[in-house]
């Protein structure tokens, strides 16, 4: 086969010079003249060129829908809906209401969180716990910052630059550093690389990192231009327990925290001085010289050391290794140490009695060190020397047994800093160096291959100006992306508030570069960054901008004309519709439902699969990289793991059962239909608008109404009935020769044994006890094992009883039905094996099974084991399945089950409103 080399052009915009690039040119405001709104004046000189022509205007209850979930990630009220269809002029006023609401901020952070590959946790380690501790309080900073408005430039400047510009070491804006310092860690080298990506690609859209080990393939970026911005970030040490910049609201939280901490703290400080005791002791401390002499005289490594230190008794290798150091520079050669130099050439002697020149030097060394005085004591305080390591140096000397217990220590810490609401807020900051290293490039990006140093300078392409001498370059740097002049700045984040708000962006959110070509709408591009920068950089300017234009409130309905001509949407003829994402899914649910407490603002993060997360916003949630939350992966929720320019939609069967099974939806379908309003309303039509006004915020269709209304009169009691399942209990009643319901719990339980006491002869009951696998009789009074029943169906008691004892008057036993009736009975000898054969008994929800042993001639030699089962089956006929082993599930604690809620097709109505597109898109 012969083989042709055809050359190809990479890409024709490579081509072009970069000052002619479209996203590198200043950007210019045409002129629009008298049109009503800039917007849509812009938008309809593109629409005349492609011949597409306007959807009519929306109705203004979907005009309330768009802007309030846009703007809040919360439904409107129904108070604002009727003002707005009673009225469409207040709508400027309506926008202005929710962007002072508190929602404002924590739907616009979760957006920026996205862009800022927020997370919790650092990614995966296997040894230790891998919490950000405070990364919330990044997040925190983010809702104050979009509340009050902060201007773009100062909300760039902050994230990259705080602790250069703040006036105080405690002052909040530092968490603003989080930007940097919330991405995963790993190399060192990956996690530079991560913040150049994310502050380049966030803030200006452009692939700098591409640049890492060449120059740009496409854009005109040097690997000198990465380098520059490289060696910048990595002279900035991160700081993850950063500065306190808050005060604990709640003062006697904020004791039980400090109490907590104090105690981890002293357990820590023992965990050290133990090892700092084991090294100086006078006795261990033999032990160390003798391993340090032969470590040094032999040439161990630390293998070996490690090694001959376990077979000595645990002595820790490293502080072999550095006695091997020390005894190198102390004991031997022109500058040794009388007393050491004296000891060493004795331990040289063949015949050297080590052990007691060890401890004789061990014990001199020790009086040293305690009178203060001498030779001794002064090398001892070297920091050479291992009787110098104190509580604070120990670390260098751990074992891998250390190690663990250092980490699980960490791991408590970590733990109470994340969770506890009495920790004191701190900033996750970075620090610069005293002395920057010098900027050099990495030869194919490997650190082991640099270059020469060079001077650190701005982008080549946007002017590649050196940084001014006197001012910190990671400042300078902020100045630069911040500053209006820069073409890339303002155009990105109006392309990305565009994409929140109509759901499409004008151009690639994250790629400015030459192989996006210039967007279709670069006059709109255009007039949005110039006018955002010369209405200093305010968002909510921006946003009050763009939803008072007809372009937002138009209707999503197609026109096979537009369609043919820009199906796509290009010339933004329609409104797009939009599925919400999964935070304003969720927090629709938990609003309709009356669960979330808006008036609770900010704080840690929260788990959201605990029950008690029901009441707070998505965007709290404890986000961990290693192990994303499988609701969050299912509603494509982008991977922490880098930044995100948008978020992909996908539709998977997981995202519907999370409605219909997923215990948040049932918790608080069963919620919305218990709600005293709704009870209160007896007629079908009644609760099903009340429910549609609940959810939908409109009266339900007569269509809806007879569906509903038919499929509720159809459903079947039986399919919401609990399934079949049960729990044991122990317990005891008084004798008696007729079978009773009689049963008191037992109340005194020890080493997973219930009884009525702790001393079976001081007992109210004596020696009547049950576990898992037997127990004694009692005298008097029977001793009782209840099943209950959590579901209907038709359940029985079998299994074998076995004599332990031997003599002694026979037992008696029995089982009873839930309304006292006897099922079957017997005698129980000594050194007998009964077997049990209950007949099938029907269980409603709280039903019970008694299996009762009693004692009637007396309890002496009453001890016994059961092996008791529980048979179900759901009637006659019907297949049986076991659910129980005493063995396994008897109560080994005293937490009380509860029996799970009957079903309610009223619930599964809600649940089904809930999974629907009217409830999950906008429009």
């Amino acid at each position: 086969m012969r083989w042709v080399l055809v050359m190809i052009p990479v890409l024709a915009a490579s081509a072009e010079e970069p000052a002619d690039h479209w996203a590198y040119r200043a950007p210019v405001a045409v002129e629009l003249g008298t049109y009503v709104h800039p917007v849509d004046a812009l938008l309809q000189r593109q629409r005349e060129k492609a011949g597409t022509v306007a959807a009519p205007l929306a109705d203004p209850r979907l005009w309330a829908l768009r802007a309030s979930f846009s703007l809040t990630g919360l439904p409107p009220t129904p108070e604002q809906v009727a003002r707005l269809e009673a009225d469409p002029s207040i709508w400027p006023v309506l926008i202005d209401e929710w962007m002072a609401d508190p929602a404002y901020g924590e739907r616009w952070a979760r957006h920026w969180m996205d862009v800022a590959r927020y997370a919790d946790t650092f990614g995966y380690n296997f040894q230790k716990d891998n919490r950000f501790p405070y990364a919330w309080t990044y997040r925190e900073w983010l809702i104050n910052a979009f509340n009050r408005d902060l201007p773009w430039s100062d909300f760039i400047t902050l994230q990259v630059a705080a602790d250069q510009v703040v006036g105080r070491p405690d002052h909040p804006d530092l968490a603003a550093l989080g930007f940097l310092t919330v991405g995963p860690r790993g190399k060192h080298e990956e996690m530079i690389d991560d913040r150049v990506d994310v502050m380049t690609r966030g803030f200006m859209a452009t692939t700098v990192s591409c640049a890492r080990c060449h120059d740009h393939k496409t854009d005109p970026i040097s690997t000198e231009d990465y380098y520059s911005l490289f060696s910048i970030l990595e002279n900035a040490d991160a700081n993850p327990r950063g500065p306190v910049i808050g005060t604990p609201s709640d003062g006697k939280a904020h004791a039980q925290f400090l109490a907590e901490m104090e105690k981890i703290d002293r357990e820590d400080q023992a965990f050290r001085r133990g090892i700092v005791k084991q090294l100086r002791e006078p006795t261990s401390l033999a032990v160390y010289l003798r391993l340090g002499w032969q470590a040094q005289t032999e040439g161990w490594n630390l293998g070996k050391a490690e090694s001959e230190g376990f077979k000595a008794g645990n002595s820790r290798g490293k502080a072999i290794m550095q006695w091997k150091k020390f005894l190198e520079e102390t004991a031997t050669g022109d500058k040794a140490v009388p007393r050491l130099a004296e000891w060493h050439l004795a331990m040289s002697a063949t015949d050297a009695p080590r052990e007691k020149l060890c401890q004789s030097l061990a014990n001199e060394w020790h009086s040293a060190i305690k009178e203060g005085k001498g030779p001794l004591a002064n090398q001892a305080k070297r920091p050479l020397c291992p009787l110098s390591f104190d509580e604070g140096r120990v670390q260098a000397f751990f074992t891998q047994e250390d190690g663990q217990k250092n980490r699980e220590l960490e791991a408590s810490r970590a733990r109470l800093e994340s969770t506890h609401p009495g920790g004191p807020p701190r900033a996750m900051v970075v620090h610069e160096r005293p002395k920057y290293k010098s900027a050099q490039v990495y030869d194919r990006g490997d650190p082991g291959q640099k270059g020469d140093p060079f001077e650190r300078h701005w982008l080549t392409v946007l002017g590649g100006e050196t940084f001014p001498e006197g001012q910190s370059p990671r400042l300078a740097v902020a100045k630069k992306i911040a500053s209006p002049g820069n073409p890339l700045t303002a155009r990105t984040i109006v392309n990305r508030v565009w994409a929140w708000h109509f759901g499409a962006p004008l151009a690639d959110p994250s790629d400015f570069g030459p192989q996006t070509p210039a967007p279709l709408q670069l006059e709109l591009l255009d007039w949005l960054a110039v006018w955002f920068n010369e209405n200093g950089g305010s968002l909510k300017k921006l946003h009050h901008l763009l939803l008072t234009s007809e372009a937002f409130r138009l209707k999503t309905e197609s026109n096979a004309k537009n369609m043919a001509l820009d199906e796509a949407n290009n010339t933004f003829w329609r409104w797009n519709r939009q599925r919400l994402d999964f935070e304003a899914i969720r927090d629709r649910l938990l609003h309709t439902a009356g669960a979330l407490d808006l008036d609770s603002l900010g704080g840690r993060s929260i788990e959201l699969e605990k029950p008690q997360a029901d009441r707070r916003r998505t965007v709290y949630a404890f986000l961990d990289r290693f192990e994303l939350p499988g609701q969050f992966t299912n509603f494509d929720l982008p991977h922490p793991d880098h930044h995100a320019s948008k978020r992909i939609e996908t539709t998977v069967p997981q995202q519907a059962l999370w409605f219909l099974n997923g215990p948040l939806a049932l918790r608080q379908a069963r919620a919305v239909v218990g709600a005293p309003e709704f009870k209160a309303l007896t007629d079908s039509r009644q609760r099903i608008n009340w429910l549609f006004q609940r959810l939908h915020l409109r009266d339900a269709t007569e269509e809806e109404i007879e569906f509903l209304t038919a499929w509720i009169a159809g459903a079947d009691d039986r399919d919401y009935a609990p399934v079949m399942d049960g729990f044991w209990s122990a317990g005891h009643r008084p004798e008696s020769e007729k079978p009773t319901r009689d049963f008191t719990p037992l109340p005194h339980l020890e080493n997973g044994t219930w009884s009525t006491g702790k001393d079976p002869k001081t007992a109210p009951l004596g020696y009547l006890q049950a576990n898992r696998n037997g127990g004694h009789a009692g005298d008097r009074h029977s001793l009782v094992a209840r099943w209950t029943a959590v579901g209907h169906g038709e359940y029985r008691l079998v299994g074998t009883l076995k004599r332990t004892q031997k003599g002694g008057p026979p037992l008696a036993w029995r089982s009873v039905g839930p309304a006292g009736e006897l099922l079957e009975e017997g005698d129980f000898p000594p050194e007998s094996v009964t077997k049990l054969d209950g007949p099938w008994t029907p269980l409603a929800a709280g039903g019970t099974l008694d299996f009762v042993l009693r004692g009637p001639h007396g309890s002496s030699f009453g001890g016994f084991e059961w092996r008791l089962r529980i048979l179900a089956r759901e009637g006659p006929g019907a297949a049986e399945v076991e659910l129980s082993r005493i063995e396994q599930d008897f109560p080994r604690d005293r937490r009380k089950p509860t029996l799970p809620p009957q079903g309610d097709p009223w619930a599964d109505v809600v649940q089904m409103l809930w999974a629907s597109n009217e409830f999950n898109f906008l429009d």
